[in-house]
């Protein structure tokens, strides 16, 4: 194993690291627990960390520093494409090798990251030798599946080994609060961060954040204080989490509904229905797609035949998907289609794929209606974090437009 041939400027890495991290940069705690708000930089420390050990220690044997999610998938686009962004920061060009079929990143030190979702079994069970761990969104994970990580984490190893956890706060029902909150406990390091602590966000998304408190003072303290609480008036509740079929041929009827993004998430959702019932069993949910990007993804869902209603505010990005040989139309908005398309969604039982849908699922579990000052619900769900079930409104509207959901196909 080769030393490692490039310097490293430490002048660098503490310019492009919001300060409130840098001293954990040293912390070697076994549980290094980062919560907060939306846009606080959170998940962006854990990458800078994770690139910082592997340049600077260098064991006898390599280091293997693993990343997980519940869902494999949902890292490529996240964890995966921030540390090249890193690597770009901090000047290091050419000392990492990406395999992006395997999903590993190695340094020319031999030190190695590594990426895998906890729906990946046989892919887990086949790294060994893990010196540390990254949790990104770890309120997806369950309590069991977070001891089965710790119970990994094992043997003598040169330098210290860590658990590293990432995520938002939503409920204070989570397991995460009792485990590391509620009692103080050896060997754990705990930060709360929030958007005022990451100088490097855009203004725009600030604005987002700080505009919430005036929709709704609970989803402000959640999602910009990042604070625990308890989310009420949940505007969906008939729906439940399980495997589904993932070939189109299982349902009576297949239907497609998308909402554009960039800065937020684009979201595409492939429902089935099948027995007067709704199956949302695939999804793109992604930030930072350009419109060929999304073409490209959503062609890998939908055939060019296949009918999908889009959000109508970005006319030209339909007419773009059109040119592409995708039927894509516009949905139709008036002053009351939100509340029908919610309307409709009440009257009938929803099942999401719990492997293939983690974001639908989120937006389910905080998905709400406003509430004022003074706790009075307002008929108005709160305009954040609802991307995929803006989705799930357009992808219904035809059904809806029947007034029923039909057993058999239905002809366009």
């Amino acid at each position: 194993m080769s030393d490692c041939n490039v310097e490293v400027d430490l002048t660098n890495i503490v310019h492009y690291t919001n300060r409130v991290y840098i001293p954990y940069y040293r912390d070697r705690n076994r549980y290094l627990v980062m919560y907060g708000g939306a846009g606080s930089g959170k998940s962006v420390f854990a990458a800078q960390k994770i690139l910082y050990r592997i340049i600077r220690e260098m064991p006898q044997r390599p280091h293997r520093f693993l990343i997980v999610r519940k869902v494999a998938k949902t890292l490529r686009n996240s964890a995966y494409s921030l540390f090249k962004e890193i690597e770009l920061d901090w000047d290091l060009s050419g000392l990492f090798d990406y395999n992006k079929t395997d999903m590993t990143i190695t340094c020319e030190n031999g030190n190695q990251i590594l990426f895998a979702g906890l729906d990946d079994t046989e892919k887990l069970k086949s790294i060994t030798g893990i010196s540390s761990v990254w949790v990104e969104e770890a309120t997806e994970l369950s309590p069991q599946d977070f001891m089965q990580l710790d119970l990994r984490l094992r043997g003598k190893t040169q330098f210290y080994k860590q658990i590293m956890l990432t995520f938002n706060p939503v409920s204070a029902l989570h397991w995460l609060k009792s485990r590391f909150f509620d009692f103080q406990k050896p060997n754990v390091s705990v930060l709360k961060t929030t958007f005022e602590d990451n100088r490097f966000i855009d203004e725009e998304y600030k604005t987002v954040l700080k505009e919430l408190e005036e929709k709704d003072p609970m989803y402000f303290r959640i999602y910009a204080l990042g604070d625990w609480g308890v989310l009420g008036n949940l505007i969906l509740t008939n729906w439940v989490a399980e495997r589904l079929p993932g070939e189109k041929r299982f349902y009576d009827q297949v239907v497609y509904g998308m909402d554009f993004g960039f800065n937020h998430a684009s979201a595409f959702l492939s429902v089935g229905i099948k027995d007067g019932e709704l199956y949302i069993f695939d999804e793109i949910y992604e930030r930072g797609l350009t419109n060929t990007d999304l073409i490209q993804a959503v062609k890998a869902k939908a055939s060019s035949g296949e009918r999908i209603v889009a959000d109508s505010a970005e006319p030209d990005r339909i007419e773009e998907f059109r040119r592409s040989g995708m039927l894509v139309v516009p949905a139709k908005k008036g002053p009351d289609s939100v509340k029908a398309g919610i309307d409709f969604l009440r009257r009938h039982r929803i099942h999401v794929d719990s492997s293939r849908c983690p974001n639908t699922i989120a937006e389910f579990q905080t998905w709400k209606y406003k509430e004022d000052k003074d706790g009075n619900v307002l008929e108005e769900p709160v305009p954040f974090k609802d991307d995929a079930m803006a989705a799930l409104r357009y992808a219904t509207e035809s059904l809806r437009n029947d007034n029923t959901i039909r057993s058999g196909r239905i002809d366009w």
